[in-house]
């Protein structure tokens, strides 16, 4: 049996989430086309039948603009270490300010690191032959792969190129789970990912989910339901009626998709009922940051 850590790294919005819930066979980590949709550790589990991959999703390398981006950063700076091997994710264009900064991070480290470049179905394939030219002038990388974790093309030669460099070991988890989040973690970033996807601008960086409820019982005809009470918390008045939007039509939009989500995830009904509050400025306050289940970043 072998078994083994694997960190996956790189600026944000490079598809890291897309790729690992790709490697892994299930939705494990939420995606959007916003950048820092990923704020701490996500881990996703795989396994097969002589091998067990634990992945470790880290926010995007990006400038912090308050303490949770420093926190984020920090996580991220954190997955080049412990681990057997890091995946390297980039699209397939020539590097970027970012991509060079983190290749210079990677080279005080002895793990070997797979550069896995990205988004090759919407790239000319002319710029993919230079960035891997580029990219291997810069770094003693393991392997430079083309993928799309898009569509999953790539992904079985990722994961045979990570194999080699995992040793032998007992199973890290049980091998009838995907991940090492709990249901209640899970629904709060269901939910922040439709957030993410319906809503502008800064609005949906500025948006935690905090469960006050999350409680498994059964319906009066002894079927499962999750009875579960959230806050939608937002930084400013105006983005809350933004939030809620015209009559409403906003939040029973978004709840409405996380509901047939979450459902899906948890194989049963729910009751959810949610709240809209306002905390200024609680992306700064570390008390607050922690409060909201975000403390699994230090």
């Amino acid at each position: 049996m072998k078994s083994g850590f694997v960190s996956i790294v790189g600026r944000a919005n490079v598809g890291k989430s897309t790729l690992m819930n790709s490697l892994i066979g299930e939705k494990i980590a939420i995606v959007s086309d916003k950048p820092q949709t990923t704020r701490g550790r996500v881990t996703g589990i795989y396994n097969d039948d002589d091998v067990q991959l634990v992945f470790i999703d880290t926010p995007g390398i990006h400038t912090p603009k308050n303490k949770l981006g420093e926190h984020m950063i920090k996580t991220s700076a954190e997955a080049f270490s412990g681990v057997d091997v890091v995946l390297f994710v980039a699209e397939a264009k020539k590097p970027r300010t970012a991509e060079l900064q983190i290749i210079e991070k990677l080279k005080g480290s002895s793990v070997p690191v797979i550069l896995v470049l990205n988004k090759v179905d919407i790239i000319p394939k002319g710029e993919v032959a230079e960035a891997i030219g580029e990219y291997s002038q810069l770094y003693p990388f393991a392997s430079i792969i083309p993928v799309s974790a898009k569509r999953e093309d790539g992904v079985d030669i990722v994961l045979n190129e990570i194999l080699p460099y995992i040793d032998e070991g007992e199973l890290l988890y049980p091998t009838d789970i995907a991940t090492d989040m709990t249901s209640r973690q899970l629904v709060e970033e269901i939910v922040r990912e439709k957030f993410l996807n319906n809503l502008y601008d800064e609005i949906p960086h500025g948006i935690a989910i905090e469960t006050v409820v999350y409680k498994d019982t059964e319906t009066t005809k002894g079927e499962p339901i999750s009875n579960i009470n959230i806050n939608i918390i937002c930084e400013k008045e105006q983005h809350k009626g933004m939030i809620i939007g015209k009559k409403g039509a906003m939040l029973k939009k978004t709840m409405s998709e996380a509901r047939a989500d979450i459902e899906d995830l948890l194989g049963q009904k729910i009751y959810m009922e949610c709240h809209v509050k306002v905390r200024e400025n609680w992306r700064d306050n570390e008390s607050l940051i922690r409060s909201y289940g975000l403390n699994f970043m230090e």
